[in-house]
Formats: structure tokens, C-alpha cells, sequence
């Protein structure tokens, strides 16, 4: 984790050139919005993010509950609208540069990004499907508690029948923000409105995807966290005392990671005061 993260700045920028193709005249500020994101960031977020990890931590010594479980969901989607809001100002600047060929490029990355998600949890039968969802389930569970027994891999396959029946109404989601997102930008390269404009129209984009409108699509949204809720507390609740202190060891990790960036930000800062 703090290795990433102090590559932060230079994975970001590599993720937007791949969607955008960064003009030279683009790169510049770019490149300085998201020095100040990350320059926030280790301020603002690194504490609450260092806050969240530990919460987790101590839940995991017990016997976990559906309310944690989403408590914690919604205090990490939580930051993760803050970032957002916090990069409008800078992602509204960009907007305001594109040109129709990086739109166009950015709706080619999104249709192959989307080919390989159906090819690999939309195609084949229904035991390819249910089997490539498992994976990615048991790789994430196995990041946080180490090794399952078989037994215990039986019991978590058998729950995630409600999870697989989303996959279709997820994968739908997906195409609505990306659609919404091409209409936005095209809407902004087309009629180059006022930046506060367009950092209104960012704010409701963040809206819908945040809280979908729609008695349909909000019912299978609702529908879809509930059931990765109850998964989770299913594997959570299925662990060992072994696994249980793995878990443990592993959020201590992932806080003493940001404990040490936040220090390494303290230090930064009294250098620039003290040159």
C-alpha cells in the first residue's frame, strides 16, 4: 500500500493518458492538479482512511454484523466522494480542453475494458460465470484472512447466489455511468460552457452515482450492496481464530502504512518551512 501510494501521482496521471492521450498542452496542468490532489489527500484523507483500517481491524476479532459491515461500506464510500469532490474544480479544467478524438478515444477504452468484463463474468455458461465471480470473491477474502479450508470455500460459495443474481443489473450500472459520462464530456466539448457549469454538472453526475434515481435501478442498487453485505459477514463470521488474527495483521499493516505516509508529509512540510 505505501509503495503505490507514493506512486501515486505518477499512476494517476499514467491511468488518465491511457483514456485520454494527454496533449503537450494538456500535461502541464494536469500534472500540477494532481500534485494538489495528492497534496490534500495525505492531509485530509490519510487520517480518516488510517481511522477506517483500524475500525476494521477490531472488528474482525469478533463476531461480525450486517450493520458493520455497512457502516463501514458507507464511510469508505464516503471518502471516495470527497475525493471526487475534491478533483471537480480540476476535471472540470480538463473537460474543458478535450477534444472530440480523446472523447472518442475514452469510449473506445470504456468499450474494451467492457469486453473483457463480459468475457470474464458475463460469458460461457453458468459455472464459468459463477466460477470466475467466486475467484475474484475468494481472492479478495484470502487478501484480508490468508488461506480457506475447502470446507469453508464450500460455505462461501454456497452464499453467493443473491451476489450472482446482480451481476446482469451491475454490469447495466456500469454502462449507465459510462454512457452519462460520454454525454457529459460531449456536452461540454460541444457548447465550452463556464467552468462553474460544468462543475454543477460533475456534482450531479457524482449524485446519480451515488444515490442512482429511479425506483428500478435503485431497488437493484439497494439490492446489490445488500447482498455483498451479507456475503461479507457470511466470510467473515465462517473465519478461524488463525485467520481472524491474519486479518488483524493485515489492516495493522495497511496502518502503520499510513501512519508512516503521514509522517513522511509531516517531514515534508517542516522541510519546506525550514530549508
Amino acid at each position: 500500500m505505501k509503495t503505490g501510494y507514493q506512486q501515486g501521482d505518477r499512476l494517476a496521471y499514467w491511468w488518465i493518458d491511457h483514456y485520454v492521450d494527454v496533449s503537450g498542452a494538456q500535461e502541464p496542468p494536469m500534472r500540477d492538479a494532481i500534485a494538489r490532489f495528492f497534496a490534500w489527500h495525505r492531509q485530509a484523507q490519510l487520517p480518516e482512511i488510517s481511522a477506517l483500517l483500524t475500525q476494521a481491524r477490531d472488528q474482525v476479532q469478533q463476531p461480525v454484523s450486517a450493520p458493520a459491515i455497512a457502516q463501514l461500506r458507507e464511510s469508505g464510500l464516503l471518502l471516495a466522494r470527497q475525493s471526487f469532490d475534491q478533483a471537480i474544480p480540476d476535471v472540470a479544467d480538463l473537460l474543458l480542453t478535450l477534444t472530440p478524438a480523446q472523447i472518442d478515444r475514452i469510449e473506445r477504452k470504456f468499450d474494451e475494458a467492457n469486453t473483457k468484463y463480459r468475457k470474464k463474468f458475463l460469458s460461457g455458461n453458468a459455472e464459468d460465470r459463477e466460477a470466475a465471480r467466486f475467484n475474484k470473491v475468494m481472492d479478495y477474502a484470502k487478501l484480508i484472512y490468508g488461506s480457506f479450508s475447502d470446507e469453508q470455500q464450500k460455505a462461501i460459495h454456497a452464499a453467493m447466489g443473491p451476489p450472482m443474481q446482480g451481476v446482469q443489473a451491475r454490469y447495466a450500472e456500469r454502462l449507465r455511468r459510462q454512457e452519462e459520462w460520454l454525454a457529459l464530456a460531449r456536452q461540454v466539448q460541444q457548447t465550452r460552457p463556464p467552468k462553474a457549469q460544468v462543475v454543477e454538472l460533475l456534482r450531479r453526475y457524482g449524485d446519480q452515482w451515488q444515490h442512482p434515481p429511479g425506483q428500478t435501478r435503485a431497488a437493484s442498487y439497494d439490492a446489490n450492496n445488500q447482498a455483498g453485505v451479507a456475503l461479507a459477514m457470511t466470510i467473515a463470521n465462517l473465519t478461524t481464530p488463525r485467520q481472524k488474527a491474519h486479518a488483524v495483521d493485515r489492516f495493522q499493516k495497511w496502518i502503520d502504512d499510513t501512519h508512516s505516509l503521514m509522517r513522511e508529509r509531516q517531514g515534508n512540510t517542516a522541510q519546506a518551512a525550514n530549508p
